[in-house]
């Protein structure tokens, strides 16, 4: 967005991931990278932007739990049955590319929802076919956005413009009629103030927070909260956040307005601070070892879990906040649903890209793998889905290692399309991956010489981009 300072990484966000242990022997594959790697530079339209493959955020239809979106950095990953076949959505036809990482979030009648640099992109088909909002919100910096969990017809979202000289005209949006209207809430927040997440309160509908951070000289890290949905703004300062440790919204209690999770981004490590009485004071709760990438409320606010890269994944009672291990996964992310608790993992450390726990945490199964796409998502053949991102679908597919399924992509008819039966999408494709997320055999890996290469290539990839984070924008209730 325009006269912003540098993009900030976002708590809800995916960074790079960090390598972890060896990969399987491939000593004869890494004769051929080097090859593979001119390949792939050859076909950058859709390589994933020269990033490692990583998901970073799931978002699930508030009435449908067959229908997740996960935001990865190749682009929007789709899946209408639950996770039995994962569709394709190139970020150009969404309205984002770069190292940019939108926030998404399902609306009631299954409008998707994505905020971006350019404004506020909506798809009412699916995925299909995306537009930006018109008004006064086209062309300004969407930082977040939140559906509201008691009425997902509702939403809130906080949009920044850079004004010069450390200050920003940043203003609460809203809509009650599943993004049909935006209208503008209350006043606007303090000019010296940077906005970086918003959330509104599942049990309040005037109370929203959000957070970020003042100025010079010390650049205090702070929650504006309202109680007249934006009328007035109280600002509440967060001890020991600064612009070094940014603060990031997690979650609002369901059911009592005042307990806040806020997580401190901080370097090396980060923390996890909760607030019982409405932000004017807060307590650590957990303290991690490396990037805490994952936070999770679960539906009844009765249990936190976290989790990153380095620390695995935690759990405690919200009542009493006394964390145990359960889990070596390394979350990248953390989305907890009336049905299952999802995570974003690293393929090769974690065995999945997506994965689905039944047991709060403790054991995780496969519902995305790396190569499980198959090809982009079904639509109408004059959908943006179908002219947009069939053609770049061929870059994607070897930066991933993925086969389709069941033949031609986008080629579909209808709004959401139609997808191939389980005996059309089967043969080895390596694509139908089972609800119930058991991993894939070996018929389904990638296969041969392109198999080999692939893990070559994950591998020098890997070894190349060991950093703390990929740049990232500033940005949902799903983390």
């Amino acid at each position: 967005m325009r006269a912003l300072p540098a993009p900030i990484p976002h708590p809800r966000r995916a960074p790079s991931a960090r390598r972890r242990g060896a990969l399987s022997s491939c000593a004869a594959a890494l004769l051929s990278v080097s090859a593979l790697l001119s390949v792939a530079t050859l076909s950058s339209p859709a390589s994933a932007n020269g990033r490692f493959p990583a998901a970073g955020l799931i978002a699930s239809h508030p009435s449908d739990p067959s229908r997740l979106m996960v935001r990865a950095t190749y682009g929007l990953l789709a899946t209408l049955d639950g996770g039995e076949r994962w569709r394709w959505i190139c970020e150009s036809v969404v309205g984002f590319g770069g190292n940019e990482d939108p926030m998404l979030a399902f609306l009631a009648d299954g409008t998707i929802i994505a905020g971006v640099f350019d404004g506020l992109s909506a798809s009412k088909s699916g995925g299909c076919d995306w537009s930006f909002v018109p008004g006064d919100l086209q062309g300004r910096y969407v930082i977040d956005l939140s559906a509201d969990r008691g009425d997902p017809s509702r939403a809130v979202l906080v949009v920044s413009t850079g004004l010069g000289a450390g200050r920003f005209l940043t203003q609460l949006w809203e809509t009650s009629d599943d993004a049909d209207s935006w209208t503008k809430a209350g006043v606007d927040l303090p000019e010296d103030f940077l906005a970086h997440t918003v959330d509104a309160a599942p049990s309040d509908r005037a109370r929203v927070y959000v957070s970020g951070r003042y100025g010079a000289p010390d650049y205090v890290g702070a929650l504006q909260r309202t109680d007249d949905r934006g009328a007035t703004w109280e600002r509440l300062d967060i001890p020991g956040s600064d612009d070094k440790r940014l603060p990031f919204l997690g979650a609002i209690d369901p059911v009592d307005p005042d307990v806040v999770y806020v997580r401190l981004d901080g370097d090396p490590t980060d923390a996890l601070l909760v607030s019982k009485d409405g932000g004017r004071s807060f307590t650590t709760a957990f303290e991690s070892a490396g990037d805490l990438l994952g936070f999770a409320l679960s539906p009844d606010g009765a249990t936190v879990i976290v989790g990153g890269p380095q620390d695995g994944i935690w759990r405690a009672p919200a009542a009493s906040l006394e964390f145990e291990k359960i889990s070596d996964i390394g979350a990248r992310c953390l989305t907890w649903t009336a049905e299952a608790l999802f995570a974003c993992g690293d393929e090769f450390a974690d065995g999945f890209t997506v994965g689905r726990s039944s047991d709060g945490g403790e054991s995780f199964s496969a519902l995305l793998h790396l190569d499980g796409l198959c090809g982009p998502l079904e639509c109408a053949p004059e959908s943006g889905v179908a002219s947009t991102c069939a053609p770049l679908w061929g870059a994607t597919e070897l930066t991933i290692g993925s086969r389709q399924c069941g033949g031609d992509a986008a080629t579909g008819s209808g709004g959401g399309g139609s997808e191939p039966s389980p005996a059309d999408a089967s043969g080895g494709c390596g694509c139908k991956i089972g609800a119930a997320g058991a991993a894939m055999d070996e018929d389904a890996a990638p296969s041969g010489g392109m198999g080999a290469l692939w893990l070559a290539l994950a591998a020098a990839v890997a070894s190349a981009r060991r950093r703390r984070r990929t740049g990232a924008g500033v940005q949902a209730s799903a983390t």
